[in-house]
């Protein structure tokens, strides 16, 4: 396995998280428990994490991806483990490297458009609010107290810009 991010550096970022309580850690895997990724396929935040910390961890594997952050695992662990924020690093990590596994990778687009575009579609900003033309809705203006906001999908989405049409 080979470690992008250097040994020193992902362990710092571990500690920063509350990785320092994960040497509370005793490895009683009641976490893993109720983790609902074990219902589908083996998984262990905590064996990642334990790993990260040897440099072990492989950054561009699927895995760190793979935590759904439910919040499962820290109410359940009787040592105070937070665990999902150390899983989070891990992620934060791999997002400053650019490195993402192969069904992760069309993030980088999206990042991409949201910087650019400010959306996730890469659509124009001006064309932002064309679902609302031949409707009563009001732009925005200082002062006013009701705005609605469909978001992005909701604007651009040919298929969806009916249901902003209804909402509004």
């Amino acid at each position: 396995m080979e470690t992008v991010a250097p040994l020193k550096e992902i362990i710092d970022v571990i500690k920063e998280s509350g990785g320092e309580a994960f040497k509370l850690c005793y490895q009683c895997g009641l976490c893993d428990a109720v983790c609902p990724w074990n219902r589908v396929r083996i998984f262990s935040m905590r064996k990642i994490i334990r790993e990260a910390t040897f440099g072990l961890t492989e950054i561009e594997s699927e895995d760190i991806w793979r935590c759904t952050t439910c919040g499962r695992c820290p109410q359940q662990c009787p040592r105070g483990v937070k665990i999902i924020e150390s899983g989070v690093s891990l992620r934060r990590i791999a997002t400053e490297y650019g490195v993402f596994p192969t069904p992760v990778r069309s993030v980088r687009g999206v990042s991409a458009s949201l910087l650019g575009k400010g959306n996730p579609l890469n659509e124009e900003r001006k064309t932002r609010a064309d679902w609302a033309e031949g409707l009563s809705v009001k732009p925005f203006s200082e002062g006013m107290e009701i705005l609605y906001f469909p978001g992005c999908y909701l604007c651009y989405d040919p298929r969806l810009k009916k249901v902003a049409r209804a909402t509004a």
